[in-house]
């Protein structure tokens, strides 16, 4: 007689325990709760293993995902000494992560980027448990290349990050998974929440879950300019008490958030967004279908934003403006141009919205079920 199988798990699929790896950005964190929500809907249960004070210890308990800190070992990028004690540290992480896997009886671990990352994967793959990781970038990160040597599946955003990766693992080109809930955004309702104007054009300023302060100077110099359209403007909880202060008395028609957990209300109120171009910005823009300004961050490994937010442009779907060439009312005069013009904007959102990867998340779910019955 066969196992009983949770709704929605495949046939032949037991439920397993599965451990989500990695994080510190939403743009490894939130891809992270999609791929393992679409799990936990199939009957598995959800374990996090991550760095506590990065986001995902707090989000992961917010979606009732059972929490496990790991200590932080980050890469370092140069130096003889540093490189000594970041092996003792990943040495000392790595065991802390073997003995969670163990004590939690762990059977499959999806690792989703980020330094905190790779200690899991490590030792996971030192006890034979099965390995899987994401890498959300066209250019890998430091603990994708790592991890990418041991793993048993590595799950690709971009088929051209295929070369960049080292081992022998079977490669999945499956996109970068969003929540679902993203979709469920309502134009109206949402600005009625920002108290702002149905009958206005609006722009969403944001810089990522934890702000970025280039974006925050453009979102600064639109909120003073003079226009007819009304601006969406997240700053991140670092920046948001000066810029504030700064802007005060707030402008009309400026609605000022800090952090955004409802990300569906402000794609639902954005005409055009204005933001930086991580994997998982550009899966929710192509998601939602909308169309943006992409200021790539310099400050990333390999300059992979800007390769990210290229292939966008190249489709019709965004402008791209490089960080190191900004001209800051240039930029501004072009976010009002787009406001002002409707079938340019409506068929960049068209283009946004044929380049979206809604299955990811089931995707993924199939090819990790793949690996629990194989074990």
């Amino acid at each position: 007689m066969s196992e009983p199988t949770a709704p929605g798990t495949a046939p032949g699929t037991a439920p397993g325990t599965v451990v989500l790896a990695g994080g510190g950005t939403g743009g490894h964190v939130y891809p992270a709760i999609a791929m393992g929500e679409a799990l936990r809907a199939r009957g598995h249960q959800l374990l996090y293993f991550g760095e506590a004070r990065r986001l995902e210890g707090r989000v992961a308990p917010e979606r009732r995902i059972s929490f496990h800190a790991i200590p932080a070992v980050q890469f370092p990028r140069s130096g003889v000494a540093s490189k000594g004690r970041f092996a003792a540290g990943l040495v000392r992480a790595t065991t802390v992560a073997r003995h969670l896997l163990v004590q939690q009886r762990a059977q499959v671990v999806l690792g989703v980027g980020g330094y905190i990352m790779a200690p899991t994967v490590l030792a996971a793959a030192s006890l034979g448990i099965p390995t899987a990781i994401h890498e959300a970038n066209v250019t890998p990160g430091l603990a994708n290349r790592l991890c990418a040597r041991v793993a048993d599946l590595v799950l690709l955003t971009y088929a051209a990050t295929d070369a960049r990766l080292p081992g022998n693992a079977r490669r999945e080109v499956v996109g970068c998974p969003v929540n679902p809930r993203i979709l469920e955004g309502d134009r109206a309702q949402a600005l009625a929440r920002y108290g702002l104007d149905p009958a206005r054009r609006t722009l969403l300023v944001v810089g990522g879950s934890l702000g970025a302060a280039r974006i925050n100077e453009l979102g600064m110099a639109c909120a003073r300019a003079e226009r007819d359209w009304q601006i969406v403007f997240v700053t991140g909880p670092t920046y948001h008490g000066e810029i504030r202060a700064a802007l005060e008395p707030l402008p009309p028609h400026v609605a000022l958030v800090d952090y955004e957990d409802r990300m569906a209300d402000a794609y639902a109120a954005a005409d055009l967004v204005l933001c930086r171009a991580g994997s998982s910005t550009l899966a929710e823009l192509t998601a939602v279908g909308k169309a943006s300004i992409l200021v790539p961050s310099p400050n990333v490994t390999d300059n992979h934003q800007e390769g990210n937010a290229r292939g966008l442009e190249a489709v019709g779907a965004a402008v791209v403006v490089v960080e190191q060439d900004l001209d800051v009312a240039a930029t501004v005069t072009q976010v009002a141009a787009l406001l002002h013009d409707a079938p340019r904007r409506q068929a960049m959102a068209d283009a946004a919205k044929g380049q979206a990867r809604l299955d990811t998340a089931e995707r993924v779910a199939d090819l990790v079920e793949e690996l629990l019955r194989g074990r």
